[in-house]
């Protein structure tokens, strides 16, 4: 008869840091009305296979990473706390901020993005997605969803290399710019939205040759 009556046990983290929030509807209406207005393509700088990605003007991208700079800062200290990183001051900009408007047919293949943190935002997820995801019979993603991939491919359960996702209306994804996703097609005749953008470290040579 064992002796152990409670284990004591940690288990170690390594592999890349992802935040899931949820955003506050006022974002998430201003961005969908913005979103509808803009009509500056932004096609030729993405990995999808939608027509229709837009670039917001300087305005709502100057507004929209204002009002989420709590929450980038609460990423950066779960980043910080998962790595076993003290947590330094840096300073971000944004690159750019784009909608995306997903029909049937269209998807995301496996793709990374630039600079150092990228994120995605969902707006519109309409019930009928979530219905076809239900029906779904398949062994892969279910259809319209978001997969993190991370490392290399194991003997079932001994190693977790991805992450799927069904997001709802609100969620936002905060990951590192190079961690590899991707988004399963769907055949329900919507249009799921959803917002992407990028940002980078600016004091990157102030900080510690290794911290990064």
């Amino acid at each position: 008869m064992s002796e152990i009556e409670k284990v004591d046990y940690k288990h170690i983290n390594w592999g890349p840091y992802v935040m899931a929030t949820k955003v506050p509807n006022y974002i998430i209406k201003k961005l969908l009305s913005e979103g509808k207005k803009t009509k500056k393509n932004f096609n030729y700088s993405l990995a999808g296979h939608l027509d229709h990605q837009y670039l917001y003007p300087p305005k709502i991208q100057n507004w929209f990473y204002k009002e989420i700079t709590p929450i980038l800062n609460a990423y950066r200290e779960g980043h910080s706390n998962f790595h076993g990183l003290q947590n330094l001051t840096i300073e971000l900009d944004f690159n750019d901020l784009w909608i995306n408007f997903m029909e049937a047919g269209d998807f995301n293949p496996l793709h990374t993005h630039g600079g150092d943190y990228s994120f995605v935002l969902f707006l519109d997820v309409p019930k009928q997605l979530k219905k076809e995801q239900e029906n779904f019979k398949g062994t892969s993603a279910v259809p319209g969803s978001l997969t993190f991939e991370y490392g290399v491919a194991n003997r079932p359960k001994w190693t977790t290399t991805g992450k799927s996702i069904l997001p709802e209306a609100g969620d936002l994804y905060v990951f590192p710019a190079l961690m590899q996703h991707w988004v399963a097609p769907f055949k329900s005749k919507i249009t799921r939205v959803s917002v992407s953008g990028n940002l980078r470290i600016l004091n990157r040579d102030k900080l510690p040759h290794d911290y990064f």
